[in-house]
């Protein structure tokens, strides 16, 4: 229950609701260095959860198996300005890589685009395709 309520925190699969962005969005390109790298831990556990009760004990005192491990999302964040005054904060989806993983990829692929709605600047699509690479 615990691993399904983490689950649904942190969904590994979900496609991006704005991913048809892509082929009707206008294309801006943000070089890497634009980018801010923001990190977050989550906690994950095997798919084995017989005892998962016991666990959820341990959880409230501080007492963790050695079979949850910590794990590392990023998500990437760039200012982009469509006129003198507006500035909108774009955020990427999770990425679950760890920072330095993200760092080097970013600094391998030095561009990414964004496909951004020209009706509403506030629904865009970051083409992440690149770190599953």
């Amino acid at each position: 229950m615990l691993k399904q309520l983490i689950g649904l925190l942190f969904p590994q699969k979900l496609q991006d609701p704005n991913a048809g962005l892509k082929s009707t969005g206008n294309r801006i390109t943000v070089n890497a260095e634009k980018f801010t790298i923001f990190t977050s831990n989550y906690y994950e556990e095997p798919a084995n959860t017989d005892d998962l009760d016991v666990r959820m004990l341990d959880g409230f005192a501080d007492h963790y198996s050695d079979e949850v491990r910590e794990r590392e999302i990023c998500y990437l964040s760039c200012a982009y300005q469509p006129d003198n005054s507006t500035r909108i904060e774009l955020l990427s989806p999770y990425i679950y890589k760890d920072r330095v993983t993200v760092y080097f990829l970013l600094e391998k692929h030095k561009q990414i685009s964004i496909y951004l709605n020209p009706t509403d600047n506030r629904e865009y699509y970051f083409d992440l395709d690149f770190m599953n690479a």
